[in-house]
């Protein structure tokens, strides 16, 4: 698995554009499965545990950092989000 360490650094919208990519592929592999919620979520974080784990420490903190954020809007209720549908093609390949 290739860290940050490892790729150039890109811009912000190739940020959006690779990362929204393989979210549709996320999406894709689990379209049309019917899993719990918290099954789904819980290997969610477990994938983010794996990749996490191997980034060097000071971006483990930046990383909690934003994540802390990210649970202060989850406690406030996130408004609904568009899905990106896996059958999208908006050249993200």
């Amino acid at each position: 698995m290739n860290t940050s360490q490892e790729m150039p650094q890109m811009t912000l919208e190739q940020f959006e554009l690779e990362s929204t990519s393989l979210a549709i592929q996320f999406l894709a592999v689990l379209t049309g499965r019917t899993l719990p919620t918290g099954v789904v979520m819980q290997a969610v974080m477990n994938v983010h545990r794996c990749v996490a784990s191997q980034l060097p420490v000071e971006a483990q903190g930046q990383l909690s950092m934003a994540m802390a954020a990210y649970a202060g809007e989850l406690m406030q209720g996130l408004p609904p989000a568009p899905i990106p549908s896996p059958t999208q093609s908006t050249n993200l390949h």
